[in-house]
C-alpha cells in the first residue's frame, strides 16, 4: 500500500468523526439555535462567572465584586472569591481588555474552542496510540480506518461532554476544559516518552498547568503523572540525557502543582480544599449544614465511595420512556448508601448505562496492556492511562452527586477506548470481511446509542434549567412528537400542584390559568413553563378629578398594589408600589371611551412579572418567584385582586377583570388531556 493510500485513509478516517462530532457539539451548545452568546439561563447566571475572574484578574487580584457570584461566592477575610481555576478566565482577557460588549456572553465560545482542543487532542493521541502499537511504518487500511473512525466518533460525540454542552454555564464550561486538559496531558506524556525533546516537554508541562489552573483534582493527578516520568528516568531508568531530561520533567511537574497550590492558598489558605462553611449557599441551606458536621466540616472523604460507586457505575443509572424524549435520567436523585450523609444530589445517570461501550472498551484495555506491560513499545502507555484514572479519584470521593461530574471519569473512558479501538482494528485486519462489517455496525450503533441519549437528555436538561419560553417549547416538542401520550402525564385542577408528582408530569391549572412541569429533582420540583396574564379594565366617568385608588392587590408576599392615579387635567398613570419604592408608569391623556387596560404578565424565564397599561405602557416589574425554607424555587400565586368596587364607583371609576390570552402550549396540552380523558 502507498503513502498515499495511507494519506487518505487517515484524512477519510478524520473527517467523518470531526464531522460527526462537531455537529453534535455545535448542536447541543446553541440548543439547536444559531445563538452564539447564549447562556443556560436567560439571567445569565452562572454563565458569566469566569468573565468576573477576569475583570479581577486585569485589576491584578483574585477576588471578585461582592454579589456577583451569588450563592457560588466563597467570604473569606471580607472578600469573595470563586473555587473554579483561573485559565478559563486568563483565556476572555484579550477579549475583555478591548471591550465589554461579550462580558457574560462567551461561554458557547470557550466551549467551543475548548472541545476543538479536545477532539484535536483526541485524534492525535489516537493515531499516536495507533503507530505506537502497530509500527509507523505499517500503512492505514480501509478496514482499519472504518474501525478507527468509528471509534473516534464514539470519543467524540458519546460522552457525557456533550450532554454539558446542553448548558453552557460555568459548572460544565469548566469540565470541557477539563477534559480537553486532560487528553492533551495524556497525548503528551506518550509523545515525551517517544521524543523526549525541549517542545515536546514543553507542551506536556503547558497542558499540565493549565489543567492544573482549571480543575485541581485533574491537575494534580497529571502532574503525579509527569513527576512519575521524570522520577523514573531521574533513577537511572535510561541514559544520561534522559537522566537529565528527567530531572526536567520532575521539576516542570512539582512547578505546576506548586502553582495550583499557590493559587489555593491566596484564595482559601489550604493546599488544594474550598472552606464549604464559608461558602454563600452553606450560609442558606440547612441540609449543607447538616452534612459539613455528620462529615467532619467536608464533604470529602472515602465515605463517599461506595455512594458514587453505585451511582456512577449502576446497570439502572437510565430510564426509558414512551414519550419524548424517550431518554431520561433515573426518576429520583441519587441517594446515599450505607452511614453517607451526602450534601446535594440530582437525578444522576450513570457511565454504564450512558456510555456502555466506551466503558466495555476502556476495562477492556487493561488486561492487554498488562499482558505487554514488559514491551518497552507500549510501557509508554501505562502512566497517561493511571494518570487519566487517577482524575476520578475527585468525585468518587465526593459527597455530591450529579451527571456532569463524570466528566472526570471521560478522559479514562477515551484512553482506553483508543488502546482498544487499535488493537481491534489489528484483530479485523486478520478476519473476514463480513465480521469486519459486523463489528464496525456494532460499533456505530454503539456509538448512536451514547450520542442520542446524551442529545435527548441534554435537549430536556436545557429545558428544565430555564422556566418559561424554552421549557414551554420542550412541551410543544413533545407533543408535536409524541402526540397523545401527555394526555397520561397530565393533571388538571383548580390551583397549582401542591404535592410531589412523578417526574415529567405536567399539571394544568383551572383552564390554562398556568402551567407547571414536575423535574423529579429534590430542588426545583414543579417547573412554570406558562401562566395566563392578568387584565383588569379600568373605565372612568367623563368628569374625573384627581385621586389615587388601589385598582389591584397582587397576592404576593409581601404584597403589591396597582394604584390608579388621576389628575385634574383627564390624565392618568399607573402606579406598582412596592414595600420599597414605587414604579411610576408615564402620564397620558384618558380620551373617550375612557378606558384603560391594566395587565400583569408573568416572565417565568426572568422570575418577574411586567406591569403595564394600555395606554401608558410599562410600568415596573414585581417578583413572581420565590425560596422555600429549602431553598426550593417556587413560582408566586399572581392572583388579582380587584379594591372594593363601591368606593371606586364613587371616585368615578368602574372596574372589571378580564381573561387574559389563553398560553398557547398550555391550550394544546390541555385539549390533547380533554380528548383522550
Amino acid at each position: 500500500m502507498t503513502a498515499g493510500s495511507d494519506r487518505v485513509h487517515r484524512t477519510a478516517t478524520c473527517a467523518v468523526a470531526l464531522l460527526v462530532g462537531a455537529v453534535v457539539q455545535v448542536g447541543a451548545l446553541l440548543n439547536w439555535s444559531t445563538d452564539l452568546d447564549r447562556t443556560a439561563n436567560p439571567l445569565g447566571y452562572a454563565s458569566n462567572f469566569f468573565d468576573f475572574q477576569a475583570r479581577a484578574l486585569m485589576d491584578g487580584h483574585l477576588w471578585v465584586a461582592p454579589g456577583s457570584l451569588g450563592i457560588e461566592a466563597f467570604q473569606v477575610d471580607g472578600r469573595e472569591y470563586m473555587y473554579f481555576g483561573p485559565f478559563p478566565a486568563l483565556l476572555r482577557i484579550p477579549v475583555l481588555w478591548t471591550t465589554s460588549e461579550f462580558d457574560g456572553r462567551l461561554t458557547v465560545v470557550s466551549m467551543l474552542l475548548a472541545y476543538a482542543i479536545f477532539a484535536t487532542m483526541t485524534t492525535r493521541l489516537l493515531w499516536l496510540v495507533r503507530d505506537v502499537v502497530r509500527g509507523s511504518g505499517e500503512p492505514v487500511t480501509g478496514r482499519e480506518g472504518a474501525v478507527l473512525g468509528t471509534v473516534l466518533a464514539l470519543c467524540l460525540a458519546g460522552t457525557s461532554l456533550t450532554y454539558n454542552a446542553s448548558l453552557p454555564w460555568v459548572y460544565h464550561e469548566v469540565y470541557a476544559w477539563a477534559v480537553a486538559l486532560a487528553l492533551g496531558c495524556a497525548y503528551w506524556m506518550v509523545r515525551v516518552q517517544i521524543d523526549p525533546r525541549r517542545w515536546t516537554i514543553g507542551w506536556l508541562i503547558a497542558f499540565d498547568l493549565a489543567l492544573v489552573l482549571t480543575r485541581t483534582p485533574g491537575g494534580f493527578a497529571v502532574c503525579l503523572g509527569t513527576v512519575a516520568i521524570g522520577v523514573w528516568w531521574a533513577s537511572g531508568r535510561g541514559t544520561r540525557p534522559l537522566r537529565r531530561v528527567g530531572a526536567v520533567l520532575v521539576a516542570g511537574g512539582l512547578a505546576c502543582l506548586g502553582a495550583g497550590v499557590a493559587v489555593n492558598m491566596a484564595k482559601f489558605g489550604h493546599p488544594f480544599l474550598f472552606p464549604l462553611e464559608d461558602q454563600v449557599w452553606t450560609q442558606l441551606n440547612e441540609h449543607r449544614r447538616e452534612a459539613l458536621a455528620a462529615n467532619g466540616g467536608t464533604i470529602t472523604g472515602p465515605q463517599f465511595f461506595t455512594t458514587g460507586l453505585l451511582t456512577y457505575f449502576r446497570l439502572d443509572g437510565i430510564r426509558f420512556v414512551d414519550y419524548f424524549p424517550w431518554v431520561t435520567f433515573p426518576a429520583e436523585p441519587a441517594r446515599a448508601v450505607g452511614s453517607a450523609f451526602i450534601d446535594q444530589s440530582y437525578r444522576t445517570g450513570s457511565v454504564t448505562a450512558f456510555m456502555p461501550l466506551l466503558l466495555i472498551m476502556a476495562l477492556a484495555s487493561v488486561p492487554w496492556l498488562m499482558r505487554t506491560s514488559a514491551k518497552p513499545r507500549t510501557l509508554v502507555l501505562w502512566v497517561p492511562v493511571l494518570s487519566m484514572v487517577l482524575v476520578t479519584g475527585a468525585i468518587m470521593n465526593y459527597g455530591y452527586y450529579a451527571y456532569r461530574y463524570t466528566g472526570d471519569i471521560v478522559p479514562a473512558l477515551v484512553v482506553g477506548s483508543v488502546v482498544t479501538g487499535v488493537l481491534l482494528a489489528r484483530v479485523l485486519q486478520r478476519v473476514r470481511a463480513s465480521v469486519v462489517t459486523a463489528s464496525v455496525t456494532l460499533l456505530a450503533l454503539g456509538t448512536a446509542y451514547s450520542t442520542g441519549a446524551h442529545l435527548l437528555v441534554g435537549f430536556q436538561a436545557a429545558a428544565f434549567t430555564s422556566p418559561g419560553p424554552a421549557l414551554a417549547r420542550y412541551l410543544a416538542t413533545q407533543e408535536d412528537i409524541s402526540p397523545g401520550a401527555q394526555a397520561r402525564l397530565t393533571t388538571v385542577g383548580q390551583g397549582p400542584p401542591s404535592e410531589r408528582g412523578a417526574p415529567d408530569a405536567i399539571h394544568v391549572q383551572g383552564s390554562c390559568d398556568a402551567l407547571y412541569v414536575e423535574t423529579g429533582e429534590d430542588a426545583d420540583r414543579w417547573l412554570l413553563a406558562e401562566r395566563r396574564s392578568v387584565v383588569v379594565t379600568a373605565r372612568l366617568d367623563p368628569d374625573f378629578t384627581a385621586s389615587s385608588s388601589i385598582i389591584v392587590t397582587i397576592g404576593t408576599e409581601p404584597r403589591r398594589w396597582i394604584r390608579l392615579q388621576t389628575n385634574d387635567d383627564g390624565q392618568a398613570r399607573v402606579v406598582l408600589q412596592h414595600e420599597e419604592d414605587p414604579w411610576y408608569g408615564p402620564w397620558f391623556d384618558v380620551l373617550p371611551p375612557y378606558e384603560i387596560r391594566i395587565g400583569v404578565r408573568d416572565l417565568p424565564e426572568w422570575g418577574y412579572a411586567e406591569v403595564g397599561s394600555n395606554p401608558g405602557g410599562y410600568v415596573g416589574f414585581t417578583r413572581s418567584f420565590s425560596w422555600s425554607e429549602d431553598w426550593v424555587r417556587q413560582p408566586i400565586p399572581i392572583e388579582v385582586t380587584v379594591d372594593d368596587t363601591a368606593d371606586l364607583a364613587e371616585r368615578g371609576i368602574h372596574v372589571e377583570p378580564e381573561a387574559g390570552v389563553t398560553p398557547p402550549t398550555c391550550r394544546r396540552i390541555l385539549g390533547d388531556y380533554s380528548a383522550h380523558e
